[in-house]
């Protein structure tokens, strides 16, 4: 597998000055390009690997592909999650730099470690939705964005439905959302990136804190959401995973990223029911830690840290 590879590695121009972090917020991250420019090479070991990290309270999930690149959606709550947890198991599995980095929307347990991680790791590419919004957390992850683009070292990428992922030619990578209108919202957890990543027969779906609402949406455009692992949204929250939502994924695996005793009442017991009623296996983060699912394109196997 490609691995400790160099950022002196990859020969980017140079580009335009620092883009000064108001015009990020007014424009929408008018930076961002709409797709990536090339092709990595063929696939190597034929093993997909997705760790969803046991961060507490929020989303990191780490996705190490069949041909040795790497893509992390979500980055916890804070610098301690990037630093103790996310790069620790990017370096565990013998890696030291980010192909893709995906931010699903500009929530603090989402990217609050997300600034430490481009600090600390070379990232090819940033993919955003540009959606405004003005916390301190997300005005430093644009602003570091911002500065790394203009030094030549990253290329952000402006997310929508049917933006291509160059990821890894061995897997089907699909945005299945947001939309344009939604972005446009202060809605930030319906206007989540959603991905539905394929690798042979086996599929996954990233739904960030997707909500009823981007989920009926996105069934209203039509395509194929089943798959086998559901990442579940908004940690379980009882405003997401609806009825209509499994009846199409067809899950046999639900993975949900939650803290231990949590004060929003994560998971809720309605999404519980709605699973259980289905005979889907649930995976907890606050129960079982990290949850790694490894896959050859045929099956999967799923092991838990506790």
């Amino acid at each position: 597998m490609r691995k400790h590879r160099s950022l002196a590695a990859y020969s980017w121009q140079a580009v335009v000055a620092l883009v000064v972090l108001t015009s990020l917020l007014i424009l929408g991250c008018g930076l961002i390009n709409s797709s990536t420019p090339t092709q990595p090479p063929p696939p190597q070991d034929g093993t997909l690997t997705v760790l969803f990290l046991d961060i507490g309270q929020g989303d990191s999930i780490l996705i190490l592909s069949p041909g040795g690149y790497t893509m992390l959606i979500d980055g916890g709550n804070s610098s301690r999650d990037a630093n103790e947890v996310i790069i620790p198991a990017l370096h565990a599995y013998g890696y030291d730099e980010l192909d893709f980095l995906v931010a699903t929307h500009p929530d603090q347990d989402h990217i609050g470690g997300l600034v430490t991680v481009l600090q600390k790791v070379p990232v090819r590419y940033a993919v955003l939705t540009g959606q405004e919004h003005t916390t301190q957390t997300y005005e430093a992850f644009l602003k570091e964005i911002s500065r790394l683009k203009s030094a030549g070292q990253l290329t952000p990428i402006k997310a929508r439905r049917g933006t291509p992922l160059d990821f890894d030619p061995a897997l089907k990578v699909e945005v299945l959302a947001p939309g344009d209108d939604v972005v446009e919202t202060n809605d930030t957890n319906n206007a989540s990136i959603v991905i539905r990543l394929t690798y042979g027969a086996v599929s996954f779906l990233f739904t960030g804190d997707a909500e009823n609402e981007e989920e009926a949406w996105i069934l209203d455009q039509g395509g194929d959401v089943q798959a086998q692992i559901l990442k579940v949204s908004h940690h379980g929250g009882k405003t997401g995973t609806s009825e209509a939502w499994l009846n199409a994924v067809s899950p046999e695996v639900a993975v949900i990223s939650v803290g231990a005793d949590n004060h929003y009442g994560h998971p809720s017991s309605q999404v519980i029911e709605r699973l259980a009623r289905r005979k889907v296996k649930i995976y907890r983060t606050d129960q079982q830690g990290t949850i790694t699912i490894t896959t050859d394109g045929s099956g999967y196997q799923v092991s838990t840290e506790k």
